[in-house]
């Protein structure tokens, strides 16, 4: 399997173990999530679960940050704490979650549940001689790491400039702080915590430092995250996670692109942003989650109704497909009906799948795949054996669950023989124009939850 190295900046094979270690860079909870942060969540979520198909065991962690000056904003202006402030939306975020059916990571630590840890990570830093304390603040010192830049490729002069806390008691602009001592705010907001250089707070890089080896070990396979986060957040974790573990941190750092909106970044600042449930309610979960795989990772995606409406079309498409395959199951067995193998192949289709996603996870050429295997499941469902038909739908549906998608189909019911004889009287009353009694039948199945479809084939059903 072949994946783009932000680090490299280049596709590699990717050189896996039996189990795969994966870290992702998960929100700050001080408000809902929009569709950017969706996008992160379903993109590493597909990823984890090829991985699975491939047969790999995979540990997947995604923290919560949940101590930060923006939930100590927002804390302060609600007359709450820090914590009642994350919790709330941390809660929130997994009920989006679950409508995308991005499944819970294996590890979802929270920086406030691991403050030891980041002390002593600081402290052995400032040992080490690449972190120093002044007035109750700690900050890295980055020209003691000599290696920085090297993850985003900046030039000093770039680095230079890019500084966005502005500080004359740095030694060097570039350094960014590990420990912030308290102020007036984090302490109404009940976000402040003892350490041997008095009252305060990490700051936001060291926590993934500190929660990814501490659930994953160093050095771990794959760090994720949105393009956003290569610097500063990822440039100085690897920064400060180099110069406590004496190696490489992390095998392969991936990252995904931006959703923009008429071209420009979704973000709060812009005040562009479409929280996820707002798609949600209108499209459905697993809509989102098909539109947010329609372009490829590394490229941008632009939100609209319009594609939002396309992405709608694609899903009923596949989904449509999906029933066609099991109503035709339902009926062989129910009428006991055998039919010759059609000689038909769904191989191509499943490598074409699988190559795609090999290929630096190409799901908009998976998907493309799967709707040519969609449009074969149209052409062919009617002349398929039932061992075809059974092959074809176990196979197909494999495909839509790596993607994610209709993880909660039911299953269309085999119906009794008492059914059975219903549906053929029912096919008589149509042929003899008795409406009425055909009408009768139908309604009865409909009570039951089950809907009858009359096909050029005959009747079909499946359920309501």
């Amino acid at each position: 399997m072949r994946m783009f190295n932000t680090f490299t900046r280049r596709v590699e094979e990717l050189k896996l173990g039996k189990t795969v270690k994966i870290y992702v860079c998960g929100i700050t909870a001080y408000d809902y999530s929009h569709i950017g942060h969706a996008r992160t969540a379903v993109f590493f979520d597909t990823l984890r679960r090829f991985l699975e198909f491939k047969g790999h065991e995979v540990i997947y962690v995604q923290n919560f940050t949940d101590v930060d000056d923006k939930i100590v904003r927002r804390a302060v202006e609600e007359g709450k704490t820090q914590k009642e402030i994350a919790e709330r939306f941390i809660a929130e975020y997994f009920k989006d979650m679950e409508a995308l059916n991005v499944r819970r990571a294996d590890y979802h630590p929270k920086v406030t549940d691991h403050i030891p840890d980041i002390i002593s990570a600081i402290q052995k830093l400032i040992e080490k001689g690449y972190a120093y304390e002044v007035d109750g603040n700690v900050y890295f010192h980055v020209p003691a790491f000599k290696r920085y830049g090297e993850l985003s490729g900046m030039s000093l002069e770039e680095l230079n400039m890019h500084r966005i806390e502005p500080d004359p008691r740095k030694k060097d602009v570039k350094d960014f702080a590990l420990w912030k001592s308290a102020k007036e705010e984090d302490v109404k907001a009940k976000a402040v915590f003892e350490s041997p250089w008095g009252l305060g707070r990490p700051g936001w890089h060291i926590e993934c430092s500190v929660m990814s080896a501490k659930y994953l070990g160093v050095p771990f396979d794959i760090h994720g995250g949105g393009r956003d986060l290569v610097f500063p957040h990822h440039e100085n974790e690897r920064a400060q996670s180099y110069a406590l573990f004496g190696v490489e941190p992390v095998r392969y750092w991936i990252h995904n692109d931006f959703v923009t909106i008429r071209g420009e970044k979704m973000s709060k600042s812009l005040g562009n942003i479409v929280p996820i449930r707002t798609a949600v309610e209108k499209y459905g979960g697993e809509v989102l989650r098909l539109f947010l795989l329609t372009a490829h990772y590394r490229s941008p995606l632009d939100y609209s109704e319009r594609a939002l409406e396309t992405a709608k079309k694609s899903y009923d498409s596949l989904k449509n497909s999906l029933i066609l395959l099991d109503m035709e199951i339902a009926y062989l067995k129910t009428f006991g009906e055998k039919r010759s193998p059609a000689n038909v192949s769904v191989d191509e289709f499943f490598d074409g799948f699988v190559r795609a996603l090999e290929d630096d996870m190409n799901t908009p050429k998976a998907l493309a795949v799967l709707h040519e295997f969609s449009r074969f499941v149209n052409k062919n469902v009617y002349s398929m054996s039932l061992n075809e038909l059974e092959h074809c739908f176990d196979t197909f549906r494999k495909l839509c669950w790596i993607l994610g998608i209709f993880e909660k189909y039911e299953r269309i019911p085999v119906l009794s023989e008492d059914d059975a004889e219903l549906i053929k009287e029912r096919e008589v009353a149509r042929k003899e124009r008795n409406f009425e009694k055909a009408d009768a039948i139908r309604n009865k199945f409909r009570e039951r939850g089950i809907q009858l479809i009359d096909t050029p084939e005959g009747t079909r059903w499946r359920t309501v």
